[in-house]
């Protein structure tokens, strides 16, 4: 990807240096921007910064990002962000619930506000959630439906856009991330249920490095204050979902049990409290946006042809799946 002019050299701030960050700081290197990746941990091992997942490393040193161990939860830490940075791309997660109001964003709300006393107009992308559309019993919505958020996660983060917007801030709605790394191998080999079909949920996708390049791209032809979906072309129910992956990774099909005898298991912690939130929502959400305004052509469309290009290359799923799960945003 070649660089526009203006943001050459540009001091680019990654707001939340994880799996997706580290991503788009490699797709980048060698184009020209000088990366601040901004995180909590005190200590970053050079390992971390320039591979994590990826097992590839900067080809030159001075594109390595340089990392930031700033807490956002920190009051002054907002303002130095908008003090040293000229564009941001930010992936933080809202910050667990706070004390006087569970709904609200205050690392975001920090944000917002240091960077409209600062003057400054900095182009900014922020990564968001499908989840603000809440259930919507299958049906369709796109960038122009309502969001109605019924989770706690999902009002945070509604609340971080309505923030953000104002200010400038494309904001990309992000559905399930997954990626021959970011696979339900765990769920999959501990032999945990999914749903009968006619309890399932739609379930959305998108691969990791599709996001990676569409945060990228957003960072210069989103316009300020919009919304994209970004999501690929996938049609499938959760279940289906997890039958596709254990097909192609030669793993068991899950076993199919109702939605009673689901809730039933996480009262006994036999399911997760986050799964159970996915299994309460469904929605099929759709995008225009993302090649029409954005130019974005995603590299794996489908799920379908994500695995079919997994097993046709000789791509093993990344183990480490069995030990820590994939966050998502679906």
């Amino acid at each position: 990807m070649t660089l526009p002019r203006q943001f050459r050299r540009l001091r680019i701030a990654l707001i939340g240096y994880g799996d997706i960050a580290k991503r788009i700081a490699q797709k980048t290197s060698g184009h020209g921007p000088r990366w601040l990746a901004i995180g909590r941990s005190a200590k970053l091992p050079a390992a971390k910064i320039m591979d994590g997942k990826l097992g590839a490393s900067f080809h030159n040193p001075a594109d390595r990002p340089r990392y930031l161990a700033w807490d956002l939860d920190h009051p002054k830490v907002a303002q130095r962000i908008a003090r040293v940075s000229q564009a941001m791309i930010v992936l933080s997660p809202p910050a667990d619930q706070h004390p006087r109001n569970a709904n609200c964003d205050w690392r975001m709300r920090r944000l917002a506000c240091a960077i409209r006393k600062s003057g400054r107009r900095d182009a900014i992308v922020y990564i968001s959630t499908t989840g603000v559309y809440g259930d919507q019993q299958g049906r369709i919505v796109t960038e122009t439906s309502t969001a109605c958020p019924g989770q706690q996660r999902s009002l945070r983060r509604l609340d971080a856009e309505l923030s953000l917007r104002p200010i400038g801030a494309h904001v990309l709605r992000v559905p399930g991330i997954y990626g021959h790394d970011r696979l339900p191998i765990a769920r999959l080999a501990a032999g945990q249920p999914a749903l009968i079909a006619t309890d399932d949920v739609y379930t959305n996708h998108i691969h990791a490095d599709d996001l990676a390049r569409i945060s990228w791209i957003a960072l210069f032809r989103g316009r300020p204050g919009r919304i994209t979906n970004a999501v690929d072309s996938s049609e499938l129910k959760m279940a289906d979902y997890f039958d596709a992956v254990a097909d192609a990774t030669g793993l068991k099909r899950p076993p199919r049990i109702s939605r009673d005898a689901m809730r039933s298991l996480g009262k006994s912690g036999g399911v997760h409290p986050m799964m159970l939130g996915f299994l309460s929502e469904s929605r099929r959400v759709r995008t225009s946006r993302l090649q029409k305004e954005l130019g974005v052509r995603l590299k794996f469309p489908t799920v379908a042809k994500t695995l079919e290009y997994f097993v046709a290359q000789g791509v093993p799923p990344i183990q480490a799946g069995l030990t820590k799960p994939a966050k998502r945003g679906e």
